[in-house]
């Protein structure tokens, strides 16, 4: 069997943070600019490159694009922040444990590498996960980050370069079908359509079963909790699943 390169969204599809993101986002805005936010930019499958520049943009900043890198910079900082705030507010979604340990279990599929895409700076993703409990399946080293690039679709291509590099496959490995989105909004699904990739959607977010395989989703999922599900929807088209 050919490898896999599974991309698993966080937010609304492995976890709640519970609003985490936007007390974040108005912390850092406080701090660097000295007045509070009025607005945040829409914050569902979009990069944290993409948001931060639109916030600064609503909030009248002038040259918002050079304040973009000092704005992670400060979400970094805030990483002991998020921990704390998880604690009582965050929760990993019902099924995702079990899901991520599923196809991390050796001899279902050795050619199974798990890890994200996601919208979040790295520090923060890698917070949110241990924080609940769901990180030792994934390896983040080879994972798409909201810091990477403005464009989702992009981060499947920064993914697979790193996947390459990390397990020595060729340039054509984890190309198409052999790398996995899963997520919970449209624009998961048009990232993981734009690169060739499988489109898995979960309506575990702001988005229906309806609305993710109108945007074109090759499986769509209620939620994790049928975790025979999640791997047929994932990689039953590699024939692991019987």
């Amino acid at each position: 069997m050919a490898d896999v390169l599974v991309l698993w969204d966080i937010d609304g599809t492995l976890l709640n943070a519970g609003g985490v993101g936007r007390d974040l986002y108005d912390v850092v805005f406080l701090q660097l600019f000295g007045r509070s936010l009025d607005a945040i930019a829409p914050m569902a499958g979009r990069t944290d490159r993409a948001i931060i520049l639109e916030t600064l943009s609503l909030a009248g900043v002038p040259e918002p694009r050079r304040h973009v890198d000092p704005f992670i910079a400060g979400l970094t900082a805030q990483v002991p922040l998020v921990r704390e705030a998880l604690v009582t507010r965050g929760r990993a979604l019902p099924g995702a444990a079990e899901a991520l340990a599923a196809l991390d279990v050796p001899g279902l599929a050795g050619g199974i590498h798990q890890s994200v895409l996601t919208g979040n700076i790295r520090p923060v993703a890698e917070v949110k996960l241990t924080a609940l409990g769901l990180r030792d399946p994934l390896d983040l080293c080879i994972g798409g980050y909201g810091d990477d690039h403005e464009d989702r679709a992009e981060l499947v291509h920064v993914a697979r370069r790193r996947a390459k590099g990390v397990h020595g496959r060729r340039a054509s490995d984890f190309d198409g079908p052999g790398t996995v989105v899963i997520g919970d909004t449209p624009l998961d699904i048009a990232a993981a359509l734009a690169t060739g990739a499988r489109a898995v959607g979960v309506a575990t977010g702001s988005y229906s079963v309806d609305d993710l395989a109108g945007a074109g989703a090759h499986a769509v999922l209620p939620d994790l909790t049928d975790t025979r599900a999640v791997l047929t929807a994932v990689v039953g088209s590699h024939g692991i699943v019987g």
